[in-house]
């Protein structure tokens, strides 16, 4: 006899999608177990391997020769059997040693399946290069493997970067000196007649390049609009097709080649690139620009720089917007208000405390999302600080268009509901106190409606 299911449809569908998704979670656990597992066969082929040298190896040649040959040989051999390129197979062994000897936590949260090997990259990446430091190595492997397990592995390598100021003995100046000592340029080929061109540089000056190249992208966009809305059939194909990321790729050719975006050297971006300026947030607590501490300061979208960077740009940078902060608090005392043309006092708050996208996941920087009112304006919702939050423009239709929904809980954190019912949790990057009560006002009636 056919039982009735007296649930509403819309609970109905909700218990269906959560199965599926509970079906996918356990699919990746499976995956993340068996990454360890093959971690493991990795790294106890290698290790008999060396100890059996003799077995493969010449038996004239030193005993450290024996162990180099032995190591180059099993690669040869794994890389042959499946199928992989050595210099692929080196990686992998690589990993499979480091997780096996210095990142315990990170292997056994991999081995539970509570990790995948895109999350122990990461900690791998932001410990090898400590050396003896092995405090520093077992905190970090600690720490980044319980963050690994509800975070996305992006999230992971922001929080890294962070983290290693905190834990690694070594002065912050120095280890950024010994870095930028490394800078390059590389060229890599690529299929179809294109290349990657890669360049190794300074957080300053790569976040500069990028928001000079994402300003072009953005209006030379505008400008399209602009012509489409006055004469839609003068439009240039090209403003129509263009992405984005096309519009980036092409002006960094135009000022790699030329040296400038302007008519003079036929870039097709020169009615945009004059109204282009860069703008990158650097918050320094207020005693490292009075020369009295050396703090860390803040690169936005990128994580902390040596105290003689942060004053530099904070003094010296028209580019840079500074934000001053309470050396014990972390309030924000003061926000540069010299950048070109500055949004709201409120906005620039909430860019400060968001510093991203706050959907789950999401690390697009909040200076290139949009400010969404959690309970809709149309709802009554209000212009204030705990009613608004940045979401990218993707995340920012989900939330209006899907059932995805969100509400403040305070102190600038996010609870996200999903279709199928889950929560979510996300957290303001710099959770700094409640804004002045001017800020925290509801604005002029003109207020854009998000």
């Amino acid at each position: 006899m056919a039982v009735l299911d007296d649930r509403s449809p819309y609970a109905i569908a909700q218990d269906g999608l959560s199965e599926l998704i509970g079906a996918s979670v356990q699919a990746q656990r499976v995956e993340a177990m068996n990454a360890a597992m093959r971690v493991d066969v990795l790294f106890l082929t290698v290790s008999y391997a060396v100890r059996a040298a003799e077995a493969f190896v010449a038996a004239s040649l030193t005993p450290e020769r024996r162990r180099e040959m032995a190591h180059r040989a099993v690669t040869a051999e794994l890389a042959t059997a499946l199928h992989v390129p050595e210099r692929t197979m080196q990686r992998q062994l690589d990993d499979a040693t480091a997780l096996s000897t210095r990142l315990p936590a990170t292997l056994a949260a991999m081995r539970d399946g509570a990790i995948t090997m895109a999350h122990a990259r990461v900690v791998i990446e932001h410990t090898c290069d400590l050396g003896d430091d092995r405090e520093a190595v077992a905190r970090l492997d600690e720490l980044l493997a319980e963050f690994s397990k509800s975070n996305t592995a992006a999230t992971v390598r922001r929080k890294a970067r962070h983290l290693r100021d905190e834990v690694v003995s070594e002065n912050l100046a120095e280890r950024q000196r010994r870095a930028r000592a490394k800078r390059r340029i590389e060229f890599e080929p690529a299929a179809d007649g294109m290349a990657w061109l890669h360049a190794f540089l300074p957080a300053a000056d790569a976040a500069l390049i990028f928001d000079r190249l994402d300003g072009v992208a953005r209006a030379n966009r505008d400008a399209g609009a602009a012509v489409a809305e006055t004469d839609r059939s003068s439009v240039r194909l090209r403003a129509e097709l263009l992405t984005a990321d096309q519009v980036r790729a092409d002006a960094a050719r135009d000022l790699l080649l030329y040296g400038t975006l302007d008519a003079a050297s036929g870039s097709e971006f020169a009615d945009a690139v004059d109204r282009v300026r860069p703008s990158v947030h650097v918050t320094v607590p207020v005693l490292t620009l009075m020369g009295e501490a050396d703090t860390p300061g803040m690169l936005d979208g990128y994580g902390p720089i040596d105290a003689d960077t942060a004053r530099r740009l904070a003094a010296q940078a028209p580019s840079f917007t500074r934000i001053l902060t309470h050396p014990v608090s972390g309030t924000v005392l003061d926000i540069d208000r010299q950048s070109y043309r500055p949004p709201a006092d409120l906005a620039r708050w909430l860019q400060v405390r968001d510093g991203t996208c706050r959907f789950p996941g999401c690390n697009r920087a909040a200076r290139r999302s949009d400010l969404d009112h959690t309970i809709d304006w149309n709802d009554e919702g209000r212009t204030a600080f705990d009613n608004l939050a940045h979401l990218c423009a993707a995340h920012h239709h989900l939330k209006h268009e899907t059932a995805w929904s969100a509400r403040h809980t305070g102190a600038g954190t996010l609870e996200w509901t999903s279709p199928a019912g889950a929560t979510h949790l996300t957290h303001a990057a710099n959770p700094i106190p409640d804004p002045p009560p001017d800020l925290a006002q509801p604005p002029l009636p003109d207020e854009p409606n998000f």
